[in-house]
């Protein structure tokens, strides 16, 4: 049974599948239902054009931070929440490094690669990361020849991005390597060196025959083990960090059955029990961007694109740069000393610029007119499910301390944003 429609569940859908909400599309969410939520959710897909072609110009000054800002002003700018979650979520599955790529151009094209391809046919999606060349770059698929296969690329399809350890052995991965041998970059584009490819025959998975790279792609996603790979995924990023085995097989056969659309698999995983369950909730510790811009987006402040992505690099999480093929390890790991001091201090400036003339959190809050309503009106943006009494007494009790209601906002959301539950969502 699902939960009811409230501001909790609201908001719930908003910090899964997007990055937060301001209180006004709660509203409008609380008034339009469910359904047509979630609909309209998938039909925000466009951004000011201008800021998406505004990057264009700056790719050639082979400069990181602005293709990293621009990718942040995206989410920041909320025009197409869950184009910009997805696209997140697969640029950490398929995990790839401007440290050793080394090509503006080439990270930027992956990031519209997967923001084009991200919610479509999983299929073709893997079949284009295959090509795409800021990951041939990264995998050295250039030094992929016949007679010395690199195993790189083909390791990484097996064991990270569509199967898992378990369902391939060293053979396979040999095999695999062989297929690909010819795949590369020119320049920046794919290319195919018919003299560097192996000819002779493979065997890989069970099956054997005269395989390419696109044949090995198509028997990893004819393996049963593919669709349980990325159903544990869409699991662990929208519903549940650690999702049982049950509930992994039934979403492979609704991954399957949806012709691996992950749109339509998505659009079903939204509406259901196990996304509405009390369990799924508040279950998983924010990563740095999606805590940052979380906050932003529901409380109506206000961080320059640049600001923010050095903050989340502070955190664990410097876009466009994971540590390794695995992306980052996430959940616990984004939580010790260095890190919480990052986001205690971010969070804690975010809130003590409320009234300095740059930032107004009272319209997210509904315009608190009296020190008593702060608290009420802060908890209610940062936990519409409720909070405990001591909780809500120390807010309270901050509120009441402050000299006026404009810093009661300030002491209270500091004390909130900086609470270890406001990092759960």
């Amino acid at each position: 049974m699902t939960q009811p429609w409230d501001a909790a569940t609201a908001a719930h859908l908003f910090r899964r599948a997007g990055f937060g909400a301001h209180r006004e599309r709660i509203d409008e969410a609380l008034e339009a239902g469910r359904d047509q939520t979630i609909e309209s959710l998938f039909a925000r897909r466009e951004h000011d054009p201008a800021l998406v072609r505004g990057i264009r110009p700056m790719l050639a000054l082979e400069d990181i931070e602005p293709l990293q800002s621009w990718w942040m002003s995206l989410i920041l700018g909320d025009g197409a929440p869950l184009i910009e979650r997805i696209a997140l979520m697969w640029h950490d599955h398929f995990a790839t490094s401007h440290d050793k790529v080394g090509d503006v151009r080439l990270m930027h094209g992956q990031i519209e690669l997967f923001r084009r391809m991200g919610l479509g046919d999983f299929r073709e999606l893997l079949h284009a990361v295959a090509r795409d060349p800021a990951m041939l770059v990264w995998l050295d698929g250039n030094a992929n020849r016949r007679g010395r296969p690199n195993e790189n690329f083909a390791r990484e399809v097996l064991e990270l991005f569509a199967l898992g350890i378990g369902h391939y052995d060293e053979h396979d991965v040999l095999e695999a390597a062989r297929a690909f041998t010819g795949w590369g970059v020119d320049g920046r584009r794919f290319v195919f060196r018919e003299a560097y490819h192996d000819p002779g025959a493979k065997s890989v998975l069970g099956e054997s025959g005269d395989f390419d790279g696109d044949d090995v792609i198509d028997l990893v996603l004819a393996h049963p083990a593919c669709a349980r790979h990325i159903a544990r995924r869409l699991l662990a990023e929208f519903v549940l960090p650690e999702p049982s085995a049950q509930d992994v097989e039934h979403w492979a056969s609704v991954l399957v059955a949806a012709d691996w659309n992950i749109e339509r698999t998505l659009a079903q995983l939204l509406r259901s029990e196990l996304f509405d369950s009390d369990s799924a909730r508040r279950s998983r510790i924010a990563g740095p961007v999606e805590l940052i811009a979380n906050t932003v987006i529901s409380f109506g402040l206000r961080m320059g694109p640049r600001d923010a992505v050095r903050a989340a690099s502070d955190m664990g999480q410097a876009l466009l740069r994971p540590p390794s093929v695995k992306g980052w390890d996430g959940g616990r790991t984004w939580i010790h000393a260095g890190s919480w001091l990052a986001r205690h201090n971010t969070l804690t400036e975010l809130a003590l610029e409320h009234g300095a003339g740059r930032v107004d959190a009272a319209p997210a809050l509904g315009h608190p007119s009296s020190k008593e309503e702060v608290a009420r009106a802060v908890l209610a943006r940062a936990f519409p499910e409720g909070a405990t009494p001591a909780y809500t007494r120390e807010l309270e009790a901050a509120a009441s301390a402050a000299a006026d209601t404009s810093e009661a906002v300030r002491h209270v959301l500091a004390l909130t944003l900086t609470s270890p539950e406001y990092h759960l969502v």
